[in-house]
């Protein structure tokens, strides 16, 4: 099934380039989970805008699939102890954001000729990897804190998981003494 390519091609930019908008939005999350929530929501909505700008699913099946295989991550991620979660869901998020990033990719190439198409996968394996670097603190506070609840044989122990530009945000301001003040 074909659409009329003149009658849909400007619809279909605008919402392709509504649709990217929407999905550049989602690249900066808290904590792992909310990243992983917003790569797979991301992840979808930038596969759209390159169905709308005219590429061609490799597998009919594929948005399907993705959907069911998010959705099992998500339940899989939930059974796991709270200090496993995290590595899951950092996994997931960088491998949807890095699908993310080539997608927009791919889609920008379509709407201006598709000359950079193919330098979109290693545009998409970097992000996916800064993404996974970016949640390196957090997998480590969860790592600490499961080697904590063993040493203190205490498997309850709470553990707060703060970011930290969140740290930084709620620290005091220094206090300066007027001696240390210097005249100009």
């Amino acid at each position: 099934m074909t659409l009329g390519k003149k009658k849909y091609a400007r619809a279909g930019r605008l919402v392709a380039g509504a649709v990217l908008s929407v999905a550049a939005c989602a690249a900066h999350a808290q904590d792992a989970q909310q990243q992983a929530r917003d790569a797979a929501l991301s992840d979808g909505l930038s596969t759209a805008a390159g169905l709308l700008a005219g590429a061609v699913e490799m597998n009919p099946l594929g948005p399907v699939l993705a959907i069911g295989m998010k959705a099992l991550t998500f339940q899989y991620a939930s059974t796991l102890p709270d200090t496993q979660q995290p590595a899951v869901y950092a996994t997931a998020a960088a491998m949807w954001s890095g699908a993310t990033a080539n997608n927009l990719c791919v889609t920008a190439s379509l709407l201006t000729g598709g000359g950079f198409a193919p330098a979109c996968i290693v545009l998409g394996v970097a992000w996916g990897m800064k993404t996974w670097n970016d949640t390196e603190h957090e997998r480590q506070f969860w790592e600490g804190c499961a080697m904590l609840r063993e040493y203190a044989q205490e498997p309850g122990l709470t553990c707060i998981y703060t970011p930290p530009q969140s740290q930084l945000a709620s620290a005091p301001a220094p206090l300066v003494a007027a001696a240390e003040l210097t005249a100009p």
